[in-house]
């Protein structure tokens, strides 16, 4: 028995020993790919955050540029003055409709001047003069721009585009012409 054991340690020995010589058949570059994998499983992942929006400053930026209308056509055609700016939720609860109420005053309460369309134009005016402060604000996840037009408190419609349409015009990539094509009016009934 006494000789079975020694046969063994010495194999087992032999074994080890013919570890210790091995050298390995791993690429460089698999060896750093392996030790970066292994970094990467150290690392917490760091969330990031879709912007909180100041609707303020929007309301803000939006009736500096409304309220700058020429004083002639403010006292014989019409006044706008944005009242609210809100992201409406969607999917998941993640903001998906920029949503901006303007107040609409026509001269002498003949209403020929307070529409959706209107409404929309001077919007996107007054957009177009603050469009890297206001676009900074607008979350990622929003894809749609309601303009709704109420005219003294009473909502007479909206007009619909594309957030994308709406940036791409306002940043002066599409036309007017294009970006009035795309949009969708629609009136309360």
């Amino acid at each position: 028995m006494r000789r079975f054991l020694r046969t063994i340690h010495v194999l087992l020995l032999i074994f080890l020993a013919a570890c210790g010589n091995f050298e390995p058949t791993i690429s460089t570059g698999m060896g750093t790919a392996v030790a970066l994998t292994q970094t990467a499983t150290v690392w917490t992942p760091t969330p990031t955050n879709t912007p909180d929006p100041d609707e303020k400053k929007i309301i803000e930026w939006l009736n500096e540029s409304l309220m700058a209308a020429d004083p002639l056509e403010q006292t014989f055609d019409v006044k706008f003055r944005t009242v609210d700016a809100i992201f409406l939720p969607g999917f998941e609860n993640k903001p998906m409709v920029f949503r901006i109420n303007v107040y609409c005053e026509c001269a002498n309460n003949i209403s020929l001047y307070c529409t959706p369309e209107r409404a929309f134009v001077v919007t996107m005016w007054a957009m177009k003069k603050h469009n890297e402060k206001i676009s900074k604000q607008v979350p990622p996840t929003v894809l749609d721009v309601q303009v709704v037009c109420f005219d003294h408190n009473t909502q007479v419609g909206m007009v619909v585009a594309s957030w994308q349409d709406v940036t791409s015009y306002i940043f002066d990539q599409i036309s007017g012409d294009q970006l009035g094509s795309r949009a969708t009016s629609l009136y309360v009934r």
